[in-house]
């Protein structure tokens, strides 16, 4: 394996999560679906690379003192917009929760149903039984 295809697999996997980022970010949700896609394509990527990404950072110890900075470099970058797509994406189901809390609860067919809890918008139960 070359410096060249190791730095293709980090550029391809640090682009789609920095991508993902930048989505979620901008709350594009026309565009979300690709991004994950993409992300998800890159990371499996990574995995499939000979011995995952254990291998590709011991192909990386085998490089050039520049190179192998320039690809951590990538890598930590990459870790660092995982997890805060991570965080990003817990947010936004947070949120969106909250939405549907607030439009059920204040919309005109919210009332206690016989069950117990607050009718939810499309079926289910919102709250619960009490």
């Amino acid at each position: 394996m070359s410096f060249q295809h190791a730095h293709n697999l980090v550029e391809q996997v640090a682009t789609a999560v920095a991508e993902l980022r930048t989505t979620l970010e901008n709350h594009a949700l026309p565009g979300l679906e690709e991004a994950i896609l993409n992300s998800q394509m890159a990371l499996k990527a990574l995995e499939d690379h000979p011995g995952g990404v254990e291998g590709l950072r011991q192909l990386i110890a085998t490089l050039p003192e520049a190179q192998q900075q320039q690809l951590n470099a990538r890598l930590t970058q990459a870790r660092d917009d995982h997890q805060l797509n991570t965080d990003l994406i817990k947010l936004a189901m947070q949120r969106n929760a909250a939405l549907q809390a607030y439009a059920a609860q204040s919309s005109a067919g919210a009332t206690y149903s016989s069950e117990g809890g607050v009718s939810f918008l499309g079926g289910g139960q919102l709250l619960g039984k009490f």
